[in-house]
């Protein structure tokens, strides 16, 4: 049990890491002279044949149903939107500022679930939240004198962190519980792979990279954010739970901050700090209240 806990949350910290440098990798790519869609392109070619080649070896069972089979591709669908949303949000803000914007879905998740019914208002939750407000306000707030953000880079990255949320609820779905979750992400990893794939083509880009340095960032993005982030994360989930595992991976705005600042040399204000230290906080204690109402629901089983 105890090995169990240690290698879970070493897999959370791996997933972490590699979801954390994807803003800063992106910016390099496209810094790089590579197309947003030739970037997603790459990236989602490269992640989902991983994905099923692992399915595959790990003979999975990847039946799933007519009905669970369109409702996977409906997730797939939301994924697509929410990618192109994030990483054209890398053109105008900087990577770790859009991170922290995007990493609300936590946040945006307790909000659909209270209003769908699957969670209760309760104060502390409504104070999280609040802070969360306060910490987004913090971070696209700027002070006299200083560099303002792009409200067009702003807007795209909150509409991702929505998209994001609702692609998280959708595979909560009690529909999904007996589908394996490298099943569902490898049904769901078609749809950004071929919509991609689609826009590249019609926009005469490559499919793939050309250059030794742009190929090392579609390598980055697609084996690790593509397929080892995802599986690591999924293995965390079987091993430590999954309010564990959305602990640790609280870390992530962090990653994102720290990739930011060293792989693309970002300048990062004291007001947009302040609001990631809100948001990530709120998130953080957002995730022990869930952790703590699973464990009374155990109790009292």
């Amino acid at each position: 049990m105890h090995n169990n806990r240690i290698i879970g949350s070493f897999l959370v910290i791996i997933a972490s890491l590699f979801y954390g440098v994807m803003p800063a990798i992106t910016q390099k790519a496209i810094a790089l002279g590579l197309s947003v869609e030739t970037i997603l392109s790459g990236r989602y070619l490269l992640g989902t044949v991983l994905i099923w080649l692992y399915i595959l070896l790990k003979k999975r069972d990847v039946q799933v149903g007519r009905n669970n089979m369109a409702f996977l591709l409906f997730i797939g669908c939301i994924m697509f939107v929410c990618t192109v949303l994030m990483s054209e949000s890398y053109k105008h803000i900087p990577g770790a500022v859009a991170a922290i914007l995007v990493f609300l879905y936590v946040a945006i998740v307790v909000v659909l679930e209270i209003i769908m019914g699957r969670e209760k208002v309760q104060r502390f939750r409504m104070i999280c939240l609040s802070f969360a407000l306060v910490g987004m306000i913090a971070v696209v707030w700027t002070p006299e004198g200083g560099t303002k953000l792009s409200f067009l880079g702003i807007s795209l990255a909150l509409a991702a962190g929505f998209t994001y949320a609702l692609s998280a609820v959708a595979m909560a779905a009690g529909c999904l519980a007996v589908v394996s979750a490298e099943v569902v992400m490898g049904y769901a990893y078609l749809v950004p792979m071929l919509f991609n794939s689609i826009r590249c083509i019609a926009a005469g880009l490559a499919l793939f990279p050309g250059e030794p340095a742009q190929w090392a960032c579609i390598l980055l993005l697609g084996f690790g954010s593509g397929f080892i982030a995802p599986v690591a994360f999924c293995q965390a989930i079987k091993l430590i739970g999954a309010s564990d595992a959305a602990l640790i991976n609280t870390m992530e705005p962090l990653v994102a901050y720290l990739a930011g600042i060293i792989i693309m040399s970002d300048h990062i204000s004291w007001n947009a700090t302040l609001g990631g230290v809100l948001i990530a906080g709120s998130i953080l204690f957002l995730n022990l209240s869930k952790k703590k109402q699973i464990e009374k629901e155990k109790i009292s089983s």
